[in-house]
């Protein structure tokens, strides 16, 4: 029996050996070494930890890193606030939810690449028709957004919010819509007004779902790459330059392979740190109920 469930396995997990296993095992390997294509010195030597000591002193991944959390602290931020708020409103419709709860799933469903192009193509200087629309109330000037680092920074927070607000606020539409009812009505009989029901009676019901939704969204938003690529490519300087965007660089731009290796090692030891709260607080609760 065990055999048999085993065979019927083993595909799937030769394939995520392949495909998971193999990669972080060889990254964490390569973070050790010295290795670059295009340097004959650099020919994959052991190092130790150079690599990683040599991350703690580089002011350009540090820079890369106050950019990243900014991104991800602002981005994540407003889309909690505008998705409770949302998800709260939409709790109050009857008639129309399912209509509009379809219309926000559409940015979600949508690839990050078309995302990217589509506000690519808004914001063009030339063409844009948000540049159209900005210019109209005198926001930018003939340069663009994209053109100032105060403004390339905003438009990918904005098209974060843009993209990923729904989420939240489906997921405190559900919490809301599971919330116990006889404590509802409890409230309002002892004279609760609108506010004071949600705000100190609802919300604190769905407060569990929505540490879930923000764990979910800032580990996504911390390995934010394409999108970023797109729309501005890190710059204009570095202002726009979150970590993945300058691990592409320094792996495939300088071709310092090692250094990219440790880079990604941390990242993905964030991200799996996040992870574990998030599952650890999820057991947590399961345990609880």
């Amino acid at each position: 029996m065990f055999w048999t469930r085993f065979g019927m396995q083993a595909p799937s997990l030769i394939i995520l050996a392949i495909v998971l296993a193999f990669p972080l095992v060889y990254s964490v390997v390569l973070s050790f070494q010295s290795y670059s294509p295009v340097d004959a010195e650099a020919d994959g030597r052991f190092i130790g930890l150079d690599n990683y000591i040599r991350m703690l002193g580089d002011a350009q991944f540090g820079r890369a890193v106050l950019v990243t959390i900014a991104y991800v602290v602002l981005a994540v931020g407003v889309e909690t606030v505008f998705g409770t708020i949302l998800g709260v409103v939409l709790s109050r419709l009857i008639r129309s939810r399912r209509i509009v709860t379809s219309a926000l799933l559409l940015p979600m469903i949508a690839t990050p690449l078309v995302v990217g192009l589509m506000f690519s193509f808004g914001l063009n200087p030339q063409f844009g028709f948000m540049t159209d629309f900005l210019r109209a109330f005198g926001l930018v000037g003939e340069g663009g957004v994209l053109d100032s680092a105060g403004g390339a920074f905003a438009a990918l927070v904005v098209m974060d919010v843009w993209e990923w607000t729904p989420f939240i606020a489906l997921m405190v539409l559900a919490g809301l819509s599971a919330a116990p009812q006889a404590q509802i009505q409890a409230a309002e009989l002892d004279g609760c007004n609108t506010f004071q029901l949600y705000w100190h009676v609802m919300l604190p019901m769905v407060r569990p779902v929505l540490i879930v939704a923000i764990l979910f969204r800032a580990t996504e938003a911390i390995r934010q790459f394409d999108q970023v690529y797109i729309l501005t490519g890190g710059g204009p300087g570095s202002a726009t330059t979150v970590n993945d965007i300058f691990q592409y660089r320094v792996s495939f731009a300088a071709f310092d392979m090692s250094y990219g290796a440790a880079l990604g090692v941390a990242t993905f030891a964030v991200v799996a740190t996040l992870s574990a709260i998030l599952f650890r607080y999820l057991n947590r609760k399961g345990a609880d109920a």
